[in-house]
């Protein structure tokens, strides 16, 4: 039986301790509140709706989006331009430590463009955003009625 010298032992404890140490701290996932998109004709652009909770102890910076059903999304946020109210791509959108940001109509949300398939009331769309530590989040948001004004 062959036996590992003592100091070889010691070496190889210190470096797994040494390793576990300067692991990246796992983050806690966020939390997504109501994720819903108001139903749209067919072949056009959605977009999605929800709060999103940072339950942990560092900033969430999401920088992108996905989704098997659509081509693209990405996230908006409406600003006031010359009197007129547009739409403008978001390139992150930061969720601080202990907050929420809620993306709802007429301010920040998700642009579903390009759908794969027509979505009515009640599908579920999977989404997964990704922030800049390429941690991907998953979530399901429900396709809801459109209100009418």
């Amino acid at each position: 039986m062959n036996r590992i010298p003592a100091g070889v032992t010691r070496m190889l404890v210190l470096a797994t301790l040494l390793a576990a140490a300067f692991q990246p701290a796992i983050a806690e996932p966020l939390q997504f509140a109501d994720p819903w998109t108001p139903e749209a004709p067919p072949g056009r652009m959605m977009a999605g709706f929800m709060v999103v909770n940072n339950p942990g102890d560092a900033p969430v910076v999401l920088v992108d989006a996905h989704s098997p059903l659509f081509e693209r999304v990405e996230i908006h946020t409406m600003i006031m331009d010359d009197g007129v109210m547009r739409m403008r791509r978001l390139e992150q959108l930061t969720i601080e430590p202990g907050q929420s940001v809620s993306l709802k109509p007429g301010g920040k949300h998700l642009m579903l463009m390009r759908p794969r398939e027509s979505l009515t009331v009640g599908d579920e769309i999977p989404l997964t955003l990704i922030d800049s530590n390429d941690q991907e989040h998953e979530l399901v948001s429900i396709v809801r009625p459109r209100a009418t004004r």
